[in-house]
């Protein structure tokens, strides 16, 4: 067989339309259509040779390649489309709002929660200017907002923030805006995450109403106040206080007046109501450290040539943060109508025991008589035995000792009466309480002798000494033991007795006046104290009630209760010494 014969017989017949020239042009379906023809004509061709042969082998070693790699294809393809969509499901359900917009601030896209945050469907909102749905009181916000971002170089570095209240169909909301420039093959475009923050913008609008409402209360407040922290640092101040620290010309030095630095002895000085003393920049410490729940002093301020008194209390805040409030309360009224009080107490003390005199005015007449008739009598005998036949020089000094005890026994009772009537303001010392009963007892023993009452007292011998006046607590045994003698009197006892009892207590001592009278009427045992009231027709009505503000004065209490078999029961207690009460607390 020649060679041109094997040639033709060797050759496959290759499909009409067929043309490596025009593979480029077939699509997909006609070249699988044009691949299967060539390949079944290969097969059918018996007398292919081997270069045959090795075509028709090389074609469906591509033919599995292709089928592997349009597999491959496939799921990679698939595989995107899931990626695509979990990212655009991500996109659209992220709980921030995510939006494109344009330069002119137009929306490009936008998530669901954006459009929600917005208030209407996406699809109405791509195209549409954002400025639309902003207060027109932030629109130039916005858009120097836009400004800012596509003004950035560099991209990684230009977040913006911005505050923006949306019309929303259900009312205000409010979203922060965080900004980033992305240069996009259609132009640079601004990435932008929204932020409901409404929950928080009301919160905070909350807080702020809230502490306005306190700074108001706390301004209309007539007294001085400071809220303090743990470290002692002022947090927030009334008007008032501001008012007094700018009059004080101190407000520079306001926010350092009780601060760290105040434990140093009244820190500048310049301060005064802040630093009223060392005790009390302890005891705002003490407050502040938690040693004790709450601290008040009162204290004198001369300021521009005026006292003013003013009375500081700290109280711990209960608890964040932790620290304490201080107030200062002008109190120079009060501490002037306490001082009017004590002064018409002093002249209604004194009116009462002028009074108290003239009720014993026989007896201290008498009293006083008895020493000076026998010092007359001495004298007269002395006259005697200072010459004439029964001189007797030794008996006649006897005599005039005599003769100086009784002028000096008169002389003690006047003085007693003088202290007595003497009007002043009271004065107290320590003083022992049995002498204050014997010298009461020693200006009723006559009254009451005339009068038949036996007097008796009794007073522990370790009775300590009491912080008094011992003139007024003088006045008022005398006072309630005149009256349960005038009622025994008046309602013309048989048995006629006044005895006093003085009890000692951990915290005070108590004085009672017991009598064998007729008692008070039921029902009246409070009344009696009132001023101008009195059982007995002769009285002013103002011993009882006199000698209860005296009782007071002393910090003790009096009070009447009915005898437990006869008779009224006066009970006058005084704190002991040691328990005076003191100004701080």
């Amino acid at each position: 067989m020649s060679d041109k014969a094997a040639d033709s017989g060797s050759r496959v017949p290759v499909p009409d339309g067929f043309g490596l020239d025009e593979l480029h042009s077939l699509d997909r379906g006609a070249l699988e259509a044009q691949f299967d023809a060539l390949v079944s004509a290969l097969g059918a061709a018996h007398d292919a040779n081997d270069a045959q042969r090795c075509m028709l082998l090389d074609l469906q070693s591509h033919q599995v390649e292709l089928e592997i790699q349009g597999r491959d294809l496939r799921e990679a393809q698939k595989a995107l489309e899931l990626s695509r969509n979990h990212y655009a499901r991500l996109f659209d359900e992220a709980p921030v709002g995510y939006v494109v917009f344009g330069p002119e601030g137009r929306i490009l896209a936008l998530n669901l929660t954006a459009s929600s945050l917005i208030g209407r469907p996406t699809a109405e909102l791509e195209g549409v200017s954002f400025l639309d749905f902003i207060a027109d009181s932030e629109r130039e916000g916005f858009r120097c907002h836009l400004d800012d971002v596509f003004a950035e170089s560099d991209v990684s570095h230009s977040l913006c923030d911005l505050v923006l209240h949306l019309a929303h169909s259900g009312g205000m909301r409010v979203a922060r805006l965080c900004s980033v420039r992305r240069d996009a093959r259609s132009g640079p475009e601004c990435l932008t995450v929204l932020l409901d923050i409404t929950a928080e913008y009301e919160a905070e609008r909350e807080r702020q109403a809230s502490e306005q409402l306190r700074q108001a209360v706390l301004d209309a407040l007539p007294s001085q106040i400071a809220v303090l922290d743990r470290d002692g640092r002022i947090l927030a101040v009334n008007r008032a206080w501001r008012e007094l620290a700018e009059e004080s010309g101190v407000s520079d030095n306001l926010r350092d007046a009780i601060g760290p630095g105040a434990s140093r002895e009244a820190s500048s000085g310049g301060f005064d109501r802040a630093h009223p003393g060392g005790d009390a920049t302890r005891g705002i410490w003490q407050v502040l450290r938690r040693e004790r729940s709450g601290y008040s002093v009162e204290y004198a301020s001369h300021r521009d040539r005026h006292r003013r008194w003013f009375l500081m209390r700290a109280v711990a805040l209960d608890g964040e943060p932790e620290g304490a409030v201080v107030a200062y309360v002008d109190v120079t009224e009060r501490r002037l109508a306490e001082e009017e009080a004590r002064r018409a107490r002093d002249v209604l003390a004194q009116v009462a025991r002028l009074n108290a005199v003239g009720i014993l005015a026989s007896s201290l007449i008498h009293e006083i008589l008895q020493p000076l008739s026998s010092a007359t009598f001495y004298c007269s005998a002395a006259g005697q035995l200072a010459q004439g036949p029964n001189a007797d020089p030794e008996r006649l000094v006897d005599v005039i000792g005599r003769i100086d005890g009784q002028i000096q026994r008169a002389g003690d009772i006047m003085e007693r009466l003088r202290m007595f009537l003497r009007g002043r303001k009271m004065h107290k010392v320590m003083a022992s309480l049995g002498q204050v009963v014997s010298h009461a007892f020693a200006l009723v023993q006559w009254f009451a002798t005339d009068h038949k009452v036996t007097l008796e007292y009794r007073v522990p011998e370790d009775l300590p000494e009491l912080l008094v006046d011992p003139v007024q607590i003088e006045q008022v045994l005398v006072n309630l033991i005149c009256n349960a003698i005038q009622a025994m009197e008046a309602a013309g006892s048989e048995r006629r007795q006044v005895r006093v009892e003085v009890i000692r207590g951990d915290r005070e001592v108590r004085l009672v006046v017991k009598d064998t009278g007729p008692g008070i009427p039921g029902g009246r045992h409070d009344a009696v104290f009132d001023i101008f009231e009195s059982t007995n027709d002769s009285s002013l009505g103002l011993g009882l009630a006199i000698s209860r503000s005296i009782a007071e004065a002393h910090g003790g209490r009096l009070w009447a209760e009915p005898g437990a078999t006869e008779g009224a029961e006066l009970h006058l207690t005084l704190p002991l010494a040691n328990l005076e009460p003191s100004t701080s607390g």
